[in-house]
C-alpha cells in the first residue's frame, strides 16, 4: 500500500498535460499539502524517501524549469534560500569531521581525507529541495506573475487554501472530543506495519488537535496562516462565499469558513499559535490606521513590551523543577527553558556550522529542541540560524519598503497579510521547530512576498474574470 503515495505524482502529471502549471500548483499540490500527512514515506532502495507532496512537487519543478524559469529574475534572497538549504546538508555531511577534528587539516599539504557524513549530507539535501526551494519557487514564479492570457493566482489560491483547512478543522472536531487522531487512525491502516511517531496529546480534557501536520502547534501555526489570508479574501473578494449554506439561515459559506479556521486555530490548544495570531492581528490593525514606518515603529514597541512581560512571567512561572510543576503546562515551559540551559555549551562548541540534525547530542535526555532557532543554533549553528533570521526579517523589510508606494488597496492588505503571516510563524516557532507542511507554507509565502509587484494608484486595475473561450466558426 505504500506506492499509494505516488498517486499525488500522477495526479499533477495528469493536471500538468491537461492545463497550466498554475492549475496543477492550486488544484494538486495544494490539497495534497494540506489534506494529507507528510510523515508517512516511501522509499525505494538507493533512494531518498519521498512524501505525498514530494511526489506531487517534483512534476511540478520539472515543468517550472521547462515553461516557467524563463520569467525568473534574480534577487539577493534567492541566494539567502539556496544557502540555506545547503547549509543543512553542510551542517550533516562536516558533522563526522567536526567531531573527531579532521577538518582542521583541510588546508595542509600532509593532510588525510576529511570524513564526511555524505549519505545523509545527500538526503536531506533533496528534502531541503522539495520543502524550501520549490515551494520558493513556486510562490515567486506562479502566484503574482501573469501573462497576456492567463490571470495571478492569488484569489484561487487563497480561496482553495481556506476552503481545504476548513474542511480539516471540520473532521478534527472528532479528534478535539474523542482525543484520538481521526488522521493517523487512517493511514495507519493504509500503511501496514507503519507507526507515527506523532501521539495525540490531550489538554484540558479535550483531544489537541494536529490534524494531517504531526503536532498541535504545526497545525495551530497553519490555521493561523488560513485565518489571515481568510480576513483579506473577506475584504477584497466581497463576491466570495456569499451564499447561504441552509436557505432561510443567516449562515453564509464564508461565515462558516471564518468560523471553521477560528475553531481550528482553538482547538489546537496551543499558545504559540494564539500569541502569535494576536500579533499578526495588531500589526494589520496598526497597518490599517497608521502610515507604513509608524505602524511598524508601534508594533515594534507593542512587542517589545509583550515580550519582556512575557519574559518577566516566564521566569517566575518556571523558576521550579518541572517535578514540581502542577499541570502539563507548567512542565512544558519548565522544559522550553530548560533547553536554553542544556544546548548552550555545545553551541558554543561549534558556533559555526553546528551539530548536523541526525547527529546532535541530545542533553539531560531533551531530545524534542521545542523551539526553531535553538534547533537551527544546534544542528547548523549561527551560519544556519542566521540565514533564516536574514531570509524573514528581510522578506519583512522589502514588504515594508513595499507599503511606502503609493499602491492600490487590494495589494496593500496583501502585502500586510504577508507581513503577519511571516510574523506570526516566526514567533509561533519559538514554541516549537519549523517542520512537516509548516515549513514548505513559510517558504511558499516567502517567495510570493518576492514576486509582489503592486500596482499604483493611478494604474488600470486587471480584470479578474477568467478569460471564457468559445468555438469559432471556421469557413473553408
Amino acid at each position: 500500500m505504500d506506492l499509494i503515495i505516488l498517486i499525488p505524482a500522477v495526479a499533477c502529471w495528469v493536471a500538468l498535460s491537461r492545463g497550466t502549471v498554475r492549475s496543477a500548483f492550486v488544484n494538486v499540490y495544494i490539497p495534497v499539502v494540506l489534506l494529507l500527512p507528510q510523515y508517512f514515506t516511501l522509499r525505494f532502495p538507493h533512494l531518498p524517501p519521498l512524501s505525498f507532496a514530494d511526489t506531487a512537487i517534483l512534476p511540478l519543478f520539472l515543468a517550472l524549469c521547462l515553461k516557467e524559469v524563463r520569467r525568473w529574475r534574480f534577487s539577493w534572497m534567492d541566494l539567502l534560500v539556496v544557502l540555506f538549504a545547503f547549509s543543512v546538508a553542510l551542517s550533516e555531511g562536516l558533522s563526522t569531521a567536526l567531531a573527531n577534528g579532521t577538518w582542521r587539516r583541510l588546508f595542509l599539504l600532509d593532510g588525510e581525507p576529511i570524513e564526511t557524513n555524505l549519505a545523509n549530507a545527500g538526503l536531506l539535501l533533496f528534502g531541503e529541495l522539495t520543502t524550501v526551494i520549490v515551494p520558493y519557487m513556486l510562490g515567486k514564479l506562479l502566484i503574482e506573475q501573469s501573462e497576456a492570457d492567463d490571470q495571478p493566482a492569488r484569489i484561487p489560491l487563497i480561496r482553495r487554501m481556506v476552503v481545504l483547512l476548513a474542511v480539516v478543522a471540520g473532521i478534527s472536531v472528532i479528534d478535539f472530543v474523542s482525543g484520538k487522531s481521526s488522521w493517523q487512525t487512517v493511514f495507519i491502516k493504509l500503511f501496514a506495519g507503519t507507526a507515527s511517531n506523532w501521539p495525540q496529546q490531550m489538554r484540558w480534557g479535550f483531544g489537541r488537535i494536529a490534524g494531517p501536520y504531526g503536532h498541535a502547534i504545526l497545525a495551530g501555526t497553519i490555521f493561523l496562516l488560513g485565518l489571515i489570508y481568510c480576513l483579506w479574501l473577506r475584504s477584497y473578494v466581497p463576491e466570495w462565499g456569499t451564499r447561504r449554506v441552509i436557505g432561510g439561515f443567516p449562515l453564509t459559506f464564508r461565515g462558516l469558513v471564518m468560523g471553521a479556521l477560528v475553531a481550528g486555530l482553538l482547538m489546537a490548544q496551543s499558545r504559540g499559535p494564539w500569541v502569535g495570531a494576536g500579533l499578526a492581528l495588531i500589526l494589520v490593525l496598526l497597518m490599517q490606521r497608521f502610515a507604513t514606518w509608524k505602524a511598524a515603529t508601534l508594533f515594534g514597541l507593542v512587542a517589545g513590551v509583550s515580550l519582556m512581560a512575557a519574559y518577566t512571567y516566564g521566569k517566575q512561572y518556571t523558576e521550579v523543577q518541572r517535578t514540581e510543576a502542577v499541570d502539563d503546562e507548567q512542565r512544558d515551559a519548565i522544559y522550553r527553558r530548560q533547553l536554553l540551559d542544556s544546548y548552550r555549551p555545545i553551541i558554543k562548541e561549534r558556533k559555526a556550522f553546528g551539530w548536523g540534525i541526525t547527529t546532535y547530542p541530545a542533553m539531560n535526555g531533551q531530545t524534542s529542541i521545542d523551539n526553531e532557532y535553538l534547533m537551527l543554533a544546534v544542528t547548523q549553528g549561527f551560519v544556519g540560524l542566521g540565514l533564516f533570521v536574514a531570509i524573514g526579517f528581510g522578506t519583512m523589510f522589502r514588504l515594508l519598503k513595499l507599503l511606502t508606494r503609493p499602491i492600490a488597496m487590494e495589494d496593500r492588505a496583501l502585502i500586510v497579510a504577508h507581513l503577519a503571516a511571516l510574523v506570526g510563524v516566526m514567533t509561533t516557532i519559538t514554541t516549537v521547530f519549523l517542520g512537516e507542511q509548516a515549513v514548505v507554507l513559510f517558504f511558499l509565502v516567502v517567495g510570493w512576498g518576492q514576486a509582489m509587484n503592486p500596482q499604483r494608484v493611478g494604474e488600470a486595475a486587471p480584470d479578474r474574470v477568467i478569460p471564457q473561450f468559445q468555438f469559432q466558426r471556421v469557413l473553408t
